[in-house]
């Protein structure tokens, strides 16, 4: 691709193509999904070509930092493992890959199951905003936070079942299917996949974080699981 040239004269120490063109499933309406390593812009859209390019600028060590972290090695190491190298000068992109490729799950499985803990506890507080909210404040706040909920239990749960998705679209669908009918009907409805009144999709949205709270129980502490007693009594 002629812009990783200009990626590679502006700076970068190797490019690489990632996402939906790399694996070939790509839809008319897919970006170009590059990685620059080294020092730039976080992240920059452009045009190249009547396409939109997505360009993120990542130092090695900032990748190899994503491998041992919960919340970013499901889709950073697929990323890695299927990317195209389009310019690598240096081998560093070749290595990048290569670590991937050895990675498993046992590199952060004490820090996963720590996050997941931590992410049970902390969306307690949503639950008694949802509950607050749709029972006399804003539906338009309720709204938001089912919202929140309905797409951050997912997250949660697919770092519980050790989950690496090559895309983020395909993660829902994924933790959907480890769950079960139960959970996909209800993050069917808290996400308007199926049609439900605004009562219901509410109080999908509280199941979808019962039954993470239910699969993650034995992960906390005392003090973590009090929060999320508390958070299930009050959506109950």
């Amino acid at each position: 691709m002629r812009y990783a040239d200009e990626l590679v004269v502006q700076g970068a120490q190797a490019v690489v193509l990632v996402g939906s063109v790399a694996r070939g499933d790509a839809l008319p309406t897919s970006d170009v999904d590059l990685i620059a390593l080294g020092s730039g812009p976080a992240y920059r859209l452009l045009v190249r070509d009547g396409r939109q390019v997505s360009v993120s600028w990542r130092t090695a060590e900032d990748v190899r930092a994503s491998f041992l972290q919960p919340a970013e090695a499901g889709g950073a190491v697929p990323a890695w493992r299927g990317a195209v190298v389009l310019a690598d000068p240096t081998g560093e992109a070749a290595r990048l890959r290569a670590e991937a490729h050895a990675w498993d799950w046992s590199q952060v499985g004490e820090a996963a199951d720590a996050w997941v803990a931590e992410q049970i506890t902390g969306y307690a507080e949503e639950v008694h905003r949802l509950v607050g909210q749709a029972g006399g404040g804003s539906p338009r706040a309720a709204a938001v936070v089912r919202c929140v909920l309905a797409l951050r239990m997912a997250v949660v749960l697919a770092v519980h079942h050790r989950i690496l998705y090559d895309s983020e679209n395909r993660l829902w669908d994924l933790v959907a299917e480890a769950e079960g009918p139960r959970w996909t009907r209800a993050q069917d409805r808290a996400l308007g996949v199926v049609e439900a009144t605004v009562p219901e999709a509410n109080r999908a949205a509280l199941d979808l974080y019962a039954m993470t709270a239910a699969r993650t129980e034995h992960l906390l502490v005392d003090a973590q699981r009090e929060v999320v007693r508390l958070a299930l009594a009050i959506a109950a």
